[in-house]
Formats: C-alpha cells, structure tokens, sequence
C-alpha cells in the first residue's frame, strides 16, 4: 500500500504511524481488552479546499471498502415501507430467505407517522436500532415526517433501499384507491444485497456548504496496512470521477485540504496536509541555536 497510496509514501507513513498510536493508546487504557473484539472505532477526518456539498441532502453516502466494517446479523435493523407493509412484511420474513431475521421491526410509513407526533415516543423507538433504512418511494417524505431536530441531531439518518430491482418489464398494479399503476415487488435477495453493503461499507453525508467530513475506516484492532486501504478507499470515492453524480465531488487531491485519524475519544492525529502555496522556506541563519 505504501506505493500506491493515493496520497503519496510520506503520507502512507504517517498514516502507519498514527495508526500505531491509535492501537497503542487504547489498548493501554482498555487493559488490552475491549468488549467490541474489533477495538475501538477508527474515524479519518478528512479536511477540504472546496465545499462538499451545496444544498441539503439526506440520503448517506455508500463508500465501498476492501476490508468490512461489520454483518448485518450483528445490527439491530428497522425497516420503513410504503403502505401496507403486509405487501412485504410476508416475503421479507419467510423462512429460509435472505432477509428473514434481518429486520428486528418493520413500520409502515403509516406507522411512523403515528410515531412521530410524540418526539418522546419517536426517539425512544429509534434509539433501539443501530441501523434505519426506508424505502426509496417514501424516503423523500422523512424529513418532513422526522423533523429538522432529528436530522440535525441523530447521528442515525436513514438509508434508501429499493424493494426491488429496477425492471423495465416489471409487472405493474393498480393501487385500491388509485388507478394508477404501481410497483409492489418485493425482491428479499435483492433487499439483502443492499442491506449487507450498507453494513458491510462505510458511509457519510455532505455537509452543505462544509468542507470537513469525519468517516468511519476500520477499528483498532486491524492492522495498519487494512486500516490505510480502507482510508485510500474512501480517498478515491471523493477524488475519482467514476463515482459521480453521488460521490468524485472533489475532482482532485488538491482539493484535500488535511487528514487526521482519531478514535471517538482520542486527539487527532496526522496523515497528511498538503503544502501551502506561494510560501517558501525560510533559509537556515547562522544564529540559529
């Protein structure tokens, strides 16, 4: 990795570095234990010359990583339909299929609505659950539903999924009290798929006008050269324009302003920063001691 990191060898060093301390530092305070068996979560801080968002967006980023964060069996997952859920409550729990334990509750958008008149009550039902994701055709309307508090607030914004894989064939319903056709699909291996690479992958949310975003690589007990991977993944996400429109937002490394890694509890520490331009060193004086 200390060759094609993105950033350069003198930042693949650093980044090794900061890394060590990292894993030093909270074994010293955990006593070498920890009840997570991969550590202490590892987050990069990533500092930018240019916005990385420029209106409001509440739908997280998926950034692909070579080496997983975690299983969709160890969440605590709620899913949000369209109404009724019963059109995909029965075929997301059926036996032997692919999603059949992994939601803990599924609401209807119906539901969440009732929810959500009591803040109390609606926070309460959120803090259960590590993961929330909603379906494409409603996720629109959460922000509205939920309130600017608890966009502004909870860290656990919702996911979009599709219930099922787009089709140009698909075959189309009329809804009981609409004659507009809709799609009622609902396709658990599909589901799956996308539920295991929101799990499985690292997220984030531009932040509007913002230029600093903090993204979650790995854990303190992996090694360095996984940890620096992860963090060269997200890199490319922002840089390379083969993730456009959802992610390249930053067209070009130098557009990355500085990189810190931290734990939720420990300083930053450096990666890389990149030179400052039209300043030149000053040149060594013969009274310097």
């Amino acid at each position: 990795m200390s060759d094609t990191f993105l950033l350069g060898q003198e930042s693949s060093k650093a980044g090794k570095k900061s890394f060590r301390t990292l894993k030093s530092q909270t074994n010293l305070e955990t006593g070498g234990s920890n009840a997570n068996s991969q550590g202490e979560a590892i987050f990069a801080v990533i500092n930018c010359k240019i916005p990385l968002g420029k209106k409001k967006d509440y739908t997280p980023r998926i950034i692909p990583l070579t080496h997983k964060l975690d299983e969709a069996a160890n969440k605590s997952i709620l899913l949000i339909t369209k109404d009724p859920s019963t059109d995909y409550r029965p075929q997301l729990e059926e036996k032997d299929c692919p999603t059949e334990d992994m939601f803990n509750q599924i609401y209807s958008l119906k539901r969440l609505k009732s929810i959500a008149k009591d803040p109390k009550k609606l926070f309460k039902a959120f803090k259960e659950f590590d993961i929330i994701v909603a379906d494409n055709r409603v996720h629109k309307f959460l922000p509205q539903i939920l309130g600017t508090p608890f966009y502004a607030k909870n860290k656990k914004l919702p996911f979009m999924i599709q219930m099922a894989k787009p089709s140009p064939t698909a075959s189309l319903v009329k809804g009981k009290k609409s004659t507009k056709l809709k799609d009622n699909r609902c396709e658990p291996k599909y589901v799956a798929r996308q539920m295991n690479s929101i799990v499985n992958n690292t997220n984030f949310l531009p932040p509007v006008n913002g230029n600093c975003v903090s993204i979650k690589i790995g854990y303190t007990n992996w090694k360095e050269s996984d940890l620096l991977t992860n963090l060269n993944d997200v890199l490319l996400y922002l840089v390379d324009e083969k993730y456009k429109p959802v992610g390249g937002m930053l067209n070009n490394v130098k557009n990355i302003g500085s990189i810190f890694v931290k734990t939720g509890e420990s300083i930053s520490l450096p990666v890389y920063k990149a030179e400052e331009e039209g300043v030149e060193e000053e040149n060594d004086s013969d009274f310097d001691f």
